[in-house]
Parts: structure tokens; sequence; C-alpha cells
């Protein structure tokens, strides 16, 4: 099995799955300002990519608890 990078994979290994971005999901008027933030991650709902991940599942949720949040829910 060949992973991403073009190495064979052990078969305990997982590969990582990625997204492509296509003409079927769409950006928002922040998603410029969401890629320079350095987001890692994304789910898609109605088509429309939303950040799920910035600095890490852990990270973000004690910054969820402790900071205040600006949510692009357009």
């Amino acid at each position: 099995m060949q992973g991403n990078s073009g190495s064979k994979l052990n078969k305990n290994q997982v590969m990582s799955p990625e997204l492509l971005i296509s003409t079927r999901t769409r950006s928002t008027p922040f998603s410029s300002r969401v890629e320079a933030c350095g987001v890692k991650a994304y789910t898609v709902y109605n088509h429309m990519l939303l950040p799920i991940v910035y600095r890490g599942l852990e990270k973000d949720y004690w910054h969820l608890c402790e900071a205040v949040q600006v949510w692009d829910v357009s």
C-alpha cells in the first residue's frame, strides 16, 4: 500500500485522509484569514468549509473555554 508521500506503509499503519478543495466546496468571506491563522483541519457542511482544528484538539478546547471566540457562521 502506498502512503501520501509514495512510501510503503506497514499493515498496521493508517493513511491520513486528505480533503481536496474543489468546485463542489465553497469558501466564505473569511476563508483567507482562516488559512492565515493556520487552520489544520476542516469539516464540510452544506458544501462550505468550516475550520475545526487550529492548534490541536485539546488546546483548541481550552482556548474555547477560556477566551473570546469569533466564529465564521455565514
